[in-house]
Parts: C-alpha cells; sequence; structure tokens
C-alpha cells in the first residue's frame, strides 16, 4: 500500500510517494511554494467563500506535475497532509489538541476530506499542538515520527527540533508534557541581514571559524544577548574578527543563548534531532557547553515526518468511524 507524504511548510512544498509497510519514499516533488505563497495567491482571488478548493486546486497541480516527472499513475491515492497547511493560512484551521498528547498518534487533532468530484484524492490534515502559552504545527508529526524509529525509547526525554523557530519539546511517560519555542533561526536572520550588524558580518560556510562560533557559544549562553550581540559590530569594527568570522561569531551567540537553558535539565535524556546545515552547529554547540545528547542520524530526522504520518495513519485506519476504507 502506498501513499502521498505531504509536508506543506510556509516556505515549502514536499510531496513524496511513499510505501506504507516499510516507509519508503518512492517519488520526490518538492518547490518553495509554501503555505504563505499559496495563501497570497488565495487572497488575490477575492473568492473566500471556496478556500478549501482553492488549495485542492493546487495540490491537484502540483500532483499532476510529480506525476508527470516521474510517469506514473497517482489518482485515487490517500493524501496525508501535515505542517502549516492546518493553520489559519493553510486548507482549513483546524484548533490545535491540548497538552498532554501520547506520541503514540492516536491523540492528535486530524480531518478527513473523503474524494469528491472536485478532488479525485482523500486527504487527512493533521493539526498542532498547544500549551497554556506555546503553539506548534509540523513539529508533532516530526516528534511521533523521531519516536518511532528509537529502539530503546524509555518514554521520557527531551527533544530539541531545531529550525526557524527551535522547538524543545518535553515528553514525559509516552506523552508531550511541555515544550518551548526558540526563535533562534529568525532572530540571525534578522541580525545577519536587516539590522546594524549586517554590516559587520558576510555569510559563509568555512569551517574553519570552528573555535570562533565556540566562543559566541559560550558568550551567549553566558552573557545577558542584547547587549552581547552588539559586540558582533564592534568585533569587526575593533579588528578583532573579520565580518566572516563575525559571522559565525553571530550565529554561536544565539544558539549558545538557546542551548543554555538545557543546563538546568542536563540530567534528562536529550535527543538532538537535527539536519543539513544546523546539525553540525548545534553537535558543537552542545559539546561547547557540556551537554550530553544523543545526537540522532540525520537519515532518521529526515524521515521522521513520513514515520510520523505513517503512525498517526496506522492509529487511525478502520477506526471506529472507518474512514480510510477504500483510501488506498
Amino acid at each position: 500500500m502506498k501513499f502521498l507524504s505531504c509536508d506543506w511548510g510556509t516556505s515549502s512544498f514536499r510531496l513524496r510517494i511513499v510505501n506504507l509497510n516499510d516507509a519508503r519514499i518512492e517519488g520526490e516533488h518538492v518547490n518553495e511554494a509554501g503555505i504563505q505563497t499559496t495563501f497570497n495567491k488565495y487572497i488575490e482571488t477575492g473568492n473566500e467563500a471556496n478556500r478549501v478548493k482553492f488549495y485542492f486546486d493546487q495540490l491537484k497541480k502540483e500532483i499532476r506535475q510529480m506525476s508527470e516527472n516521474l510517469q506514473v499513475n497517482l489518482e485515487g491515492m490517500l493524501i496525508v497532509c501535515s505542517g502549516m497547511a492546518s493553520s489559519s493560512i493553510g486548507i482549513k484551521e483546524l484548533p490545535y489538541s491540548d497538552l498532554p498528547i501520547d506520541v503514540n498518534g492516536n491523540s492528535v487533532g486530524l480531518e478527513y476530506f473523503p474524494m469528491s468530484e472536485d478532488f479525485d484524492y482523500s486527504l487527512l490534515l493533521v493539526s498542532g499542538l498547544r500549551s497554556s502559552d506555546n503553539v506548534m504545527r509540523g513539529e508533532e508529526t516530526q516528534l511521533i515520527g523521531v519516536v518511532r524509529q528509537l529502539e530503546n525509547f524509555s518514554g521520557n526525554g527531551i527533544f530539541i527540533l531545531p529550525g526557524t523557530h527551535s522547538k524543545h519539546i518535553k515528553v514525559e511517560g509516552y506523552k508531550v508534557s511541555n515544550f518551548k519555542t526558540y526563535m533562534t533561526g529568525e532572530v540571525f536572520h534578522l541580525m545577519a541581514y536587516q539590522s546594524i550588524l549586517s554590516k559587520s558580518v558576510k555569510s559563509n560556510s568555512n569551517e574553519k571559524y570552528k573555535e570562533i562560533f565556540e566562543v559566541g557559544v559560550k558568550e551567549g549562553a553566558s552573557s545577558a544577548l542584547l547587549s552581547v550581540l552588539f559586540k558582533a559590530r564592534t568585533n569587526e569594527l575593533f579588528g578583532r574578527y573579520s565580518k566572516e568570522e563575525n559571522f559565525h561569531y553571530l550565529s554561536g551567540l544565539l544558539i549558545g543563548n538557546e542551548l543554555s537553558n538545557l543546563v538546568e535539565e542536563k540530567d534528562s535524556c536529550i535527543y538532538l534531532c537535527s539536519e543539513g546545515k544546523l546539525h553540525p552547529n548545534y553537535v558543537i554547540g552542545m559539546e561547547t557547553l557540556g551537554l550530553h545528547a544523543e545526537v540522532l542520524p540525520e537519515e532518521l530526522v529526515r524521515k521522521s515526518v513520513i514515520h510520523g504520518q505513517i503512525q498517526i495513519l496506522n492509529q487511525n485506519i478502520n477506526n471506529e468511524k472507518n474512514i480510510f476504507l477504500g483510501s488506498f
């Protein structure tokens, strides 16, 4: 059995053909047609009465493009869609699920859209989570997928999901009990490209600046952030660091400040769930601060959304509503 995995983020769109039995990816279609871009197009139409239909029409275009590129028939398949598609700018805004929720996926908010004359696919839309003062959409599916792939998970731990808005998710007794959001990635982008500090940094990926990154981590973890941020300016003015070096110093400041909040949790089992460009920075950041974490393989993290969607499906296929019968 196969299904279409749709990970629809704010600024990205990812569609995959997935084998339900072994999570094997049999095809992929990726672009930058994220929820924000799609919502902007929807607003331009001025027809607010047909929001779901508009988004489904966009999905049909993407599926058609994928079908043509891969020379495969995708008609009638079930789509599992997570991320920002259930937000206020998505297909349909779904209410958040309140904490605590099980990490086995059986209590995540869902809405099922059966096939219709206008849409030749059935779609399962996954909602997000909320605490008393925080929200997430998309990371809940990642977390469920990460846990599904852990062989010896005790049911307790703190999961670090770096990103534009990093999430630190606390799991106790196999339930999400709390989580925090850190605007690390967004603040870095604002500081490096839109603030006065932009004149003192230059983007680069040179690994030889590791020691300077570590200096930033230590200072970000031990100093008042709003004060120490300005050192990225004076470092360049006084000739301490080049603009290229300062780029890594600034990154270290922000990641160090984020990770410093884990020091009080040092006796907990910490799982680092990172991939891509951010992965080495968070590994180094944790090592620099003496935080002992289980660094999960990047491939495991990359497949976490797929495994999360499969777990949610497995918990809901042929449930009391029998909503998925005939969807594969």
